[in-house]
């Protein structure tokens, strides 16, 4: 028995030399594995799988909203600060930056406007009404005009004709004033010189401007007077029972006269101190 297992492991031994001997002589000791050659695709054949007939499974609602935001372009919000500024004049509020643009509305002297910082030329871009509109930026202020520029930028250019020399007994200083509102405010009556008054009618330094119930042109001209009190060399103004002196510069009520003449309802009474 033990014989036995002598010679197999006898002819063992040889069989491991010769698969060496034979390894040796080829000079490879691993087997190399070598790729399959590239074939190119049948495209005539194409796949159930992924044929455009079969129904394909929902894309999730929050896929869905990912894939719609991203084949949006991103549009970046453009940033248009604004801040108020204020009419210092009449000013024409037009559809376009230039003269003969259409115009949209007309504002008054102390009017807020919002503007943009946009510029062009001679205008300035103003939100107006909920849409982009253009005004002179020569003609808007950072601050407020004053109640005496207001009324001032607001009275009516003088484009009426007036009499030239001395009308109703006026003194020259009081024709200076005179034509100053006649040249803006039809006017149907004035007064003037009145002998036997017991206000400066009697020396012709007094006007009496009858508006009637046009109370709208009255605190017209009385504003007016007021923005020039200086220039026209005012002594005081009268109207609606209420007076205004340069030296006391305010509105201040008056005792009643017993009419609404004598009262001063119906006019604006103006005189001017002598020159």
């Amino acid at each position: 028995m033990k014989a036995a297992d002598r010679v197999g492991a006898a002819f063992l031994g040889l069989a491991i030399t010769a698969t060496a001997g034979a390894l040796a002589m080829s000079g490879t000791s691993v087997a190399v594995s070598v790729a399959a050659p590239a074939t190119t695709p049948d495209v005539s054949v194409r796949d159930a799988s992924v044929s455009r007939e079969v129904t394909r499974p929902p894309i999730a609602a929050e896929d869905a909203l990912a894939v719609a935001a991203a084949s949006k372009a991103v549009v970046s919000p453009t940033l248009r600060p604004t801040r108020t500024m204020y009419a210092k004049d009449k000013l024409s509020v037009l559809a376009g930056p230039a003269a003969d643009a259409e115009k949209l509305a007309a504002l008054d002297a102390a009017d807020k406007v919002t503007v943009t910082p946009e510029i062009d030329g001679k205008y300035r871009k103003v939100q107006f009404k909920g849409r982009d509109a253009w005004v002179l930026k020569s003609v808007l202020a950072n601050s407020k005009p004053t109640p005496e520029k207001v009324a001032d930028a607001n009275a009516p250019d003088a484009t009426r004709k007036v009499p030239s020399g001395s009308v109703l007994g006026l003194k020259p200083e009081a024709m200076v004033v005179y034509r100053a509102v006649m040249a803006r405010w039809d006017v149907k009556n004035v007064g003037g010189w009145r002998a036997h008054s017991l206000s400066v009618h009697q020396f012709g330094r007094a006007i009496d401007f009858m508006t009637y119930s046009n109370t709208s042109q009255g605190y017209a001209i009385r504003d007016f007077l007021v923005a020039h009190a200086k220039e026209f060399g005012v002594d005081h103004i009268i109207y609606r029972q209420q007076i205004w002196t340069p030296y006391r510069p305010t509105w201040r009520h008056m005792p009643d006269r017993g009419s609404a003449t004598a009262n001063h309802m119906d006019h604006v009474h103006v005189a001017v101190k002598a020159r």
